[in-house]
C-alpha cells in the first residue's frame, strides 16, 4: 500500500498554504465570535472551516508532503488574526 501515491505539484501546496493561512484566520475569529456570542457570524465561520478542511483533507491525504505548507499556512493565518483581530466586539 503506497500512501505517497500522488505526484508533487507546487500550484496545489501554494494553494494549500493560501487556504489553510485563511481556514486558521477564519478558526481563530470563529472562536472570538463564539465568546462575544454572534451566533450568526460564528455559524457562517464554521461552515468556511468545514468546507476548506474537507478540500486539504482529500489533497494530503494524496500526498503528505502537502503538510509542509499547510502547516505554515496555518501558523500564519493563526498569528494575524489573533495578532489584529481579537478586540472584535
Amino acid at each position: 500500500m503506497n500512501l505517497n501515491n500522488d505526484e508533487f505539484h507546487w500550484e496545489i501546496a501554494i494553494l494549500l498554504f493560501l487556504g489553510f493561512i485563511a481556514y486558521d484566520f477564519i478558526y481563530a475569529i470563529y472562536y472570538i465570535f463564539v465568546s462575544k456570542k454572534k451566533a450568526f457570524m460564528a455559524s457562517n465561520a464554521a461552515v468556511a472551516l468545514y468546507l476548506i478542511g474537507s478540500v486539504s483533507t482529500i489533497a494530503y491525504l494524496g500526498n503528505y508532503i502537502y503538510l509542509v505548507p499547510i502547516i505554515l499556512g496555518s501558523y500564519i493565518g493563526t498569528y494575524i488574526a489573533v495578532k489584529y483581530f481579537s478586540d472584535i466586539k
